[in-house]
């Protein structure tokens, strides 16, 4: 179970901490760079958070917090409550914090948390929404889909194996904190959806091609909303133990002089119109 960490009041007093850690060879340091990979946050166990926003929504769920003294006195009340909390704070320069930062102008905050290991059959236990992703590869897609399931309700997010690592460090950026709040599971097999059927969901496999409208289903009942890689979509084992293949309706206007129309929503967007569409059908059952 998380702890709940309460943010100090503006003006707390200053925090008091070691001299700032200059060198990228300190062994703390090396052992936080070693996250950026996917190898490296297998071998620990654990992921980067970069940036406040991210930063400040697991902030209860954070090891340590590499952080610059410039950072330490514009973000006081977080850095504080993260001390308070059991987090070691690690002051470091800029040069310092580059090394292990995403962005190209980092904010001067990076956290490490323990990656979660949540169970499918829990999830399943009281899951009525979730979202599955197959061959998704591209991480920032991955973390804005995450962000959307949280914002439209899902019980979590299911990553097949295969698909990319939701802990990567552009995913979690792009989660801006989803990540924290609903249960995130990777490296489930295909053959494993026979459960989420099992437990009374359908799937519904989002495919451009499908001749079923969204609009069409149930919206209601249980459900899971599949969905494919970016350029290959859904593999065929997967979409054999799919319940229907469905899409969202593309509109044609019909304007003076327009002649095209947009072939297909990218998956980020289609994810996040799905599944508020699923938020809207559960809300006024």
């Amino acid at each position: 179970m998380s702890r709940s960490l309460e943010l100090p009041a503006r003006g707390s007093r200053h925090i008091s901490h070691e001299p700032a850690i200059t060198s990228t060879a300190n062994p703390k340091v090396a052992a936080a760079a070693r996250l950026a990979s996917r190898k490296g946050r297998r071998d620990a166990g654990a992921f980067l958070v970069e940036g406040p926003q991210a930063v400040g929504e697991g902030l209860d769920r954070l090891t340590e917090l590499f952080a610059t003294p410039e950072a330490v006195d514009t973000h006081t009340p977080m850095v504080q409550a993260a001390v308070d909390g059991g987090v070691h704070l690690r002051v470091v320069t800029p040069e310092v914090l580059r090394v292990l930062a995403d962005t190209v102008t980092p904010q001067g905050l990076v956290g490490v948390a323990p990656v979660p290991a949540p169970d499918l059959d829990d999830l399943l236990s009281h899951a009525t929404f979730v979202v599955v992703l197959d061959g998704v590869s591209d991480p920032g897609n991955a973390g804005a889909i995450i962000r959307s399931a949280d914002a439209a309700g899902a019980d979590g997010v299911v990553f097949l194996r295969g698909a990319v690592d939701p802990f990567n460090p552009k995913a979690v950026r792009a989660s801006t904190g989803s990540l924290f709040h609903l249960p995130v599971l990777t490296g489930i097999e295909a053959e494993q959806l026979n459960d989420v059927s099992e437990a009374g969901l359908q799937l519904l496999a989002a495919d451009v091609h499908a001749s079923v409208a969204l609009g069409t289903q149930d919206l209601s009942r249980p459900t899971a909303l599949v969905f494919g890689g970016e350029a290959a979509g859904i593999s065929s084992t997967v979409l054999s133990r799919c319940t229907v293949s469905v899409h969202l309706p593309i509109a044609r206007p019909r304007r003076p002089g327009h002649t095209g129309h947009a072939e297909s929503l990218n998956l980020a967007a289609a994810a996040a119109v799905m599944a508020y569409a699923v938020h809207g059908a559960r809300s006024h059952r």
